[in-house]
């Protein structure tokens, strides 16, 4: 069970993880600190950033062409491209990046990435060896499969050119959301085994997401649980943003859909956010969270679909932040849920805040990038995956402990219907079917099965000296002497307050009737720690063949009762008898 130091520490770790990589993602290179003379691509290096070796202007009308850009026919100054620098283009306003590349090394090609997906726009212009302008596109604008090179992440191809300095223009277009992607140059080998490795990843964490939500549609049906239903939306939505986000869907599953491309990332992680919430809810249940959080969850899901429609019906900057103004709003109601949640103390919902914690911390990070408080780097583009790769198995695994809770529970429920509560003993209802069955099954295959009726004769006594707790205390003994002697296929039941019954099926034979009914004498005879000092249980027992010889009560199991009980009076007026035989 996860205790409160190890929250503490969890807690910390995943601080000092966020510390480590938000410096990571704000480091520049210190070997690009100007951009004197062109960029230098040999056999050195095999991926150079151009943050500090390229020049950047804002285009806030978006009226310039590239032949203005590179005349310099524009009184816009260029400025040195950094690390971690964020742009707002509202509108159509556009950025231009310049760079100039001295290619040394031919044997391989080199290509320009833009290490981020959901760009609106993006064109990469340069002059052929003939003076003719080239340009390449990609961007969330065109199909994917319509770019430059089909990729997750946009990539354009250089110029083979040896030994001749080449000078390259990008123009981006991205609204709404502050632009701060990282470009870098590479030879596309290194390239390539950089994909590859990436791909490997993603694609261990998809197919871990796709069992993972098969093993929750199936835990849905056997156990009929709608928290394994909600897990498997959840699980599922998850996995399509961050698909979406990070380029895959737009490479593998909609290559042709260009406007579905650009739009998917806005509506299915609000999406995301949304089930979350119910789904946090609907694990962690009002009972624990309390009612004015649960209000607060069914008040914000309308709003927050609202606030989804609106983004896309009217997108504007105003629409975006205000609904990550209510996303925000929703992630503290969900961090409140997960504090009530583990205040509960129960080992598996513990479980269950642990599991959602790295998500929720890494979930801040979109929300801080639009508020534009952070730039685009590893954490915020990887933070969420590597979040959902370690929450999947813990929320599984606490899921999994709360359905056998309640499958246990439910089996405790079952059997209180057909047990007494006090001996865990089955009830006379229960007892008298399986008396029927057996005088059933004793006919059809010609054996003979027994049936014992004990009874606490000094029950009475016990409650008298000693009170009603001790009088208990020795029927629970009595219960448990019964079950000692029962074999696994007989049935002990307890019929009144002071008489229990033990039906043996068949087939049996006399002696082992008549030993069974002298060890339970026996054993009542012998002095119990539970008891008082002095004290013993009497019991009285009569046995009976099932079905009797003569065949009068035939397959009546009330009748038969009724015999005993006749039996058991008859032994009542004989105190120095305790074992009855009445048909053997």
């Amino acid at each position: 069970m996860p205790s409160a130091s190890l929250w503490r520490r969890l807690s910390a770790a995943l601080g000092l993880c966020l510390a480590l990589f938000s410096s990571l993602a704000f480091a520049s290179d210190p070997a690009a600190s100007t951009n004197d003379g062109p960029i230098v691509l040999d056999q050195r290096r095999a991926t150079i950033p151009l943050a500090g070796r390229s020049l950047q202007l804002v285009d806030a009308s978006g009226s310039l062409g590239i032949e203005e850009i590179a005349s310099g026919l524009h009184e816009r100054p260029w400025r040195l491209h950094r690390a971690g620098d964020r742009v707002r283009l509202d509108d159509h306003a556009a950025l231009w990046l310049r760079f100039d590349v001295l290619m040394r090394n031919t044997d391989v090609h080199w290509e320009l990435e833009l290490a981020r997906s959901g760009t609106d726009a993006i064109e990469l212009y340069y002059r052929d060896s003939q003076g003719q302008w080239r340009v390449q596109r990609a961007g969330d604008r065109l199909p994917v499969r319509d770019w430059a090179n089909p990729d997750r992440y946009p990539v354009f191809s250089l110029d083979v050119r040896p030994d001749e300095t080449v000078r390259y223009w990008v123009r981006v277009e991205h609204a709404r959301v502050p632009f701060s992607g990282v470009f870098q140059l590479h030879d596309h080998n290194s390239l390539r085994e950089q994909r590859i490795h990436q791909q490997f990843g993603l694609g261990a964490y998809f197919g871990m997401a796709m069992l993972l939500t098969l093993v929750a549609l199936v835990n849905m049906v056997v156990f009929r649980d709608a928290a394994f239903a909600a897990y498997a939306l959840y699980i599922t939505l998850l996995g399509l943003s961050l698909a979406a986000s990070l380029g895959v869907a737009g490479q593998f599953l909609w290559p042709g859909l260009a406007r579905w491309n650009q739009e998917a990332e806005f509506i299915l992680l609000p999406l995301l956010g949304l089930v979350a919430m119910m789904f946090v809810r609907q694990v962690a249940q009002p009972r624990r969270i309390g009612r004015m959080l649960d209000r607060q969850c069914l008040l914000l899901a309308p709003l927050w679909l609202a606030g989804i429609v609106w983004d896309q019906l009217l997108p504007s900057p105003l629409s975006l932040q205000a609904l990550t103004a209510l996303v925000a709003i929703c992630m503290a109601v969900v961090a409140a849920m997960l504090w009530k949640a583990w205040r509960s103390g129960d080992t598996w919902i513990r479980w269950f805040v642990v599991g959602m914690l790295p998500m929720l911390v890494t979930a801040a990070l979109p929300v801080m990038r639009n508020f534009n408080l952070i730039s685009s780097g590893f954490l915020s583009q990887y933070g969420m995956v590597i979040a959902a790769a370690m929450e999947a198995p813990i929320l599984i695994y606490a899921l999994l402990q709360r359905s056998q809770l309640q499958h246990e529970a439910q089996v405790r429920a079952l059997a209180l219907e057909r047990t007494e509560p006090l001996t865990g003993l089955t009830h006379r209802p229960h007892f008298l079917q399986r008396l029927h069955d057996s005088l059933v099954r004793a006919e059809r295959y010609g054996h003979q099965g027994a049936v014992l009726l004990v009874h606490l004769d000094n029950h009475a006594e016990i409650n008298q000296r000693h009170g009603r707790e001790i009088a208990d205390r020795a029927l629970v003994i009595a219960a448990s002497q019964l079950r000692s002697v029962a074999r696994d296929v007989d049935i002990a039941a307890r019929m009144d307050d002071d008489s229990f019954a033990l039906l043996m099926e068949g087939p049996v034979k006399n002696e082992q009737v008549l030993h069974t009914a002298t060890s339970l004498v026996a054993n009542g005879l012998r002095p119990s720690p539970r008891l008082p000092a002095g004290t013993t249980l009497r019991l009285r027992v009569v046995a009976a063949l099932l079905p009797d010889a003569k065949g009068e009560l035939a397959q009546d199991a009330g009748a038969h009762l009724e015999w005993l009980r006749q039996g058991m009076l008859t032994l009542s007026e004989d105190p120095r008898k305790a074992i009855l035989r009445l048909n053997f």
